[in-house]
């Protein structure tokens, strides 16, 4: 099957059930960005928070107590506190975000995309002009696939999802035996993570999290969705995945399922000072079981979600 191709409206063939092109839209584009968009942005904004948290709260738990050399190395507070929004990013990346960013920076470049935008433009050229210091797609693949190895961090994440979600049947009574079980899934996937981000995956966090900031502001604006005859963010990115030959609505699942995991993630990161004791009637379990389960929810039954194979990507702009 032939891949689709990726152009702006203006360059592609009218589509009676296309968003309307903007010679067609009356008055001026709508400047703001989408509200899903907007969405995401504020969330991975309020991400950049949660190292610190999860470092002051590690360093709480220290105490004044004069501990004896451990015989094995611990697990680094700064190397843990990474992880929910390293896995966000990676998430993010596999649901298509960063190489549509990049798609639509390159277009933009190649001057194929002629709309107003809300900053004429800068944004994407900054984002063109900036590439070179961007881990490239096998790069990023590369070093959060070693964090996030689908053969071993899915399951492990998956167990800690069940064993959060059972709690939910014990209307808020305590069960020692699910306690415990949630205890030991929750140790095992810090372990598992404290293992794998040591040197380059801590590292590159920060980075990663900009860059991933930066793209869902590239391409919220509406008046960009419009030129590639889409109705939202979500469908601009599965409209650049696609034209790398990749089929399904898998964006939107993706991404929700991605920041679903960054929530357990932050609470296994925060929580491991108390030793992942919980309160049964507490409201942020409630909360916490109900992203667990959206996490669930959101996995393809039977199978793990595949590598995303950045390189059959084909662009053209006419």
């Amino acid at each position: 099957m032939d891949a689709a191709v990726l152009v702006p409206l203006d360059a592609a063939p009218a589509d009676a059930d296309a968003a309307p092109a903007a010679s067609q839209v009356p008055g001026e584009l709508s400047q703001a960005p989408s509200g899903e968009a907007q969405a995401l942005a504020s969330a991975l904004a309020e991400a950049q928070d949660w190292t610190p948290e999860i470092l002051t709260l590690a360093l709480a738990s220290l105490g004044d107590i004069d501990l004896p050399a451990p015989a094995a190395p611990p697990r680094h507070a700064g190397t843990l506190a990474v992880l929910p929004t390293l896995y966000w990013v990676w998430g993010l990346d596999q649901a298509g975000l960063l190489q549509a960013a990049e798609t639509v920076a390159g277009l933009w470049a190649s001057g194929a995309i002629q709309v107003p935008l809300p900053d004429r433009g800068q944004a994407l050229q900054d984002y063109w002009r900036a590439r070179r210091q961007r881990l490239t797609a096998p790069e990023r693949a590369h070093l959060l696939g070693l964090v996030f190895d689908p053969r071993d961090f899915e399951p492990a994440l998956r167990r800690l999802c069940t064993a959060l979600v059972a709690l939910a049947d014990n209307a808020g009574q305590r069960d020692v035996r699910e306690e415990v079980g949630l205890q030991v899934a929750a140790a095992a996937l810090l372990d598992l993570g404290a293992a794998r981000l040591e040197g380059a995956p801590a590292a590159a966090a920060a980075d990663l999290l900009a860059q991933t900031r930066a793209a869902v502001a590239l391409l919220s604006p509406r008046a960009l969705q419009t030129a590639f005859a889409v109705r939202d963010f979500y469908a601009l990115i599965e409209l650049s995945e696609r034209a790398g030959g990749r089929q399904g609505q898998r964006a939107r699942r993706l991404a929700e399922r991605a920041q679903a995991g960054a929530a357990v993630l932050r609470w296994l990161a925060t929580a491991a000072a108390q030793g992942f004791a919980i309160d049964p009637q507490a409201a942020q379990l409630q909360t916490l079981m109900a992203h667990a389960q959206r996490w669930l929810s959101n996995t393809e039954p039977g199978a793990a979600e595949p590598g995303h194979d950045h390189d059959r990507l084909g662009v053209a702009a006419a």
